[in-house]
């Protein structure tokens, strides 16, 4: 009963944080459509080759404490020790983000200089670099609020308020004439702003001021390896669009970022049920409890390869269209890189939350090993490939290094835990639906106009196929049943025609 209860704890928080999380990504992609549309190929690869400097420093800071506090968090009971793993975030990341700061100030026009085409990009990457400390800050008291497993204010804090100041701040700028200095002060708006919000709203569970215990032994030793390994993991999805900065024109970054955020909707399901997946899984194994450890990532995974795949066929059998339509003809080109890195974030999303198991595992030290070498040959792919095909190229050495990637993990958990994806039943809707559906896909497109109409259409028609095919090929299982539930509290109305294909009810 109890592996129930954390079943839908998980779903209740997915459902949640998929809701703020689908709102956070429209928002952030509408800020980049609007960015496209405004600004010029070049200067939307400026801002492109800003942003992910800054996400890199801001990795950096954060040292793997995002990680740590909740998993801490969750094996406290005493205030003071709760409270103290907040602190011990504290007091570790901000000297670090503030060295951080200092550093790219002090070598501004050097990176300019080496990764920019426009001089006057000092002044973008200056905003930037003051948004680092308060993005480190807020996000240190959403990991402390995700300790308390609370989904509402992550939700309010990170998927509403930041994106959504941002958009709004943007926006105005943008109409009263800036150009593409709008991102920096809308960026620095948003992250001051939400860094209150986070503050006021973590309040609601303990007392910011008060009696703590520091743990930074313990949180060091955990979260130590993740700093090297969520710097690499960042540098996996960044180091593209630097290197694309470095060897080709601004434009080319352009492009290539109109497809890598459409590409990053494969994994926004995986996102959702990740929010709560780390506390509860650490919870069970503090508990010795593998049996609930696998059935959690064994359902979540399932389900994230299921509903993702409408997605992922609609990515890769109409790319081009698909930037055209969100950010317009001059963007086209990048309809190749959106179908290719399709696949590598569609098989990142379809193994699950596989670090997160092995960060409850205790296993940080293997994240890091994976996420180094999926890095190098990241890296080396980019440095062959880049040069000869440009933006195709980094599609190319991104998806290779997810799938890497990925191989490693799952080979690793598999042989030391037995603890997979898929079990065998759900196998038959893993492999059914890329084996019915692409086929499908490509057909329609040599028999049907393309237009906006029919791509809606197919979008339709597939889903609906994607539910058919679960069902016909038998793939339902007992614990389906809380999927199950859960949905019913969603529209407050039984489905018992599903009820009758799970089994062992």
């Amino acid at each position: 009963m109890d592996r129930e209860l954390d079943l839908k704890k998980v779903l209740s928080s997915a459902g949640l944080v998929f809701v703020g999380t689908i709102f956070g990504s429209v928002v952030i992609l509408f800020e980049r459509i609007l960015l496209g549309r405004v600004l010029t190929a070049d200067a939307y690869g400026e801002f492109s080759i800003a942003l992910d400097l800054t996400m890199l420093a801001i990795t950096l800071s954060l040292a793997g404490f995002q990680q740590g506090i909740p998993r801490f968090m969750a094996r406290y009971d005493s205030p003071a020790d709760i409270r103290g793993t907040w602190i011990t975030g504290l007091v570790v990341t901000l000297p670090i983000a503030g060295s951080i700061c200092i550093l790219l100030l002090a070598f501004d026009e050097t990176l300019v200089g080496l990764l920019f085409e426009d001089a006057r990009s000092v002044r973008l990457l200056f905003l930037f670099t003051l948004t680092i400390p308060f993005v480190v800050l807020f996000s240190l008291g959403v990991s402390a609020i995700r300790g308390f497993e609370n989904t509402r204010y992550k939700i309010l804090a990170e998927d509403v308020g930041y994106p959504g100041i941002r958009l709004f701040t943007l926006a105005v700028l943008l109409a009263l004439g800036m150009d593409v200095l709008a991102a920096g002060y809308s960026y620095l708006l948003a992250a001051v702003l939400t860094t209150a919000l986070t503050l006021y709203l973590l309040r609601r569970f303990m007392k910011l001021v008060g009696s703590f215990t520091l743990h930074i032994k313990e949180m060091t030793l955990f979260s130590g390896p993740l700093v090297v390994s969520t710097v690499v993991s960042t540098l996996l999805a960044r180091t593209d669009t630097l290197m694309l900065g470095y060897f080709r024109p601004s434009a080319e970054v352009g492009i290539y970022n109109t497809a890598y955020p459409l590409a990053g909707a494969l994994v926004l399901l995986l996102g959702t049920f990740g929010y709560l997946y780390l506390p509860v899984a650490s919870r069970l194994d503090n508990t010795d409890d593998l049996d609930g450890v696998r059935t959690l990532y064994t359902m979540t995974s399932k389900w994230t390869y299921v509903l993702t795949f409408p997605i992922f066929v609609l990515f890769v059998v109409f790319p081009g269209e698909i930037i055209s339509l969100t950010f317009g003809d001059e963007y086209s080109a990048g309809g190749i890189a959106l179908a290719i890195l399709s696949v590598g974030f569609f098989i990142n999303a379809a193994v699950g939350r596989n670090r997160e198991t092995l960060a409850a595992f205790g296993y940080t030290k293997f994240i890091l090993v994976t996420n180094v070498a999926a890095f190098i040959v990241n890296v080396i792919a980019n440095i062959v490939l880049i040069p000869l095909y440009g933006f195709v190229g980094a599609a190319v050495a991104s998806a290779i290094s997810y799938v890497a990637l990925n191989i490693l993990i799952y080979g690793f958990l598999s042989w030391k835990f037995d603890v997979k994806p898929f079990t065998r039943t759900a196998l038959r809707a893993v492999v059914s639906l890329p084996l019915v559906l692409l086929p499908f896909g490509f057909l329609f497109r040599t028999v049907a106009p393309i237009n906006a109409l029919t791509i809606v259409a197919f979008a339709i028609v597939v889903t609906a196929l994607t539910v058919g095919i679960v069902i016909a090929s038998r793939s339902l299982e007992s614990y389906d049943l809380v999927f199950v539930e859960f949905l019913e509290a969603i529209i407050q109305r039984r489905i018992p025609i599903i009820r009758r294909l799970i089994p062992d009810q």
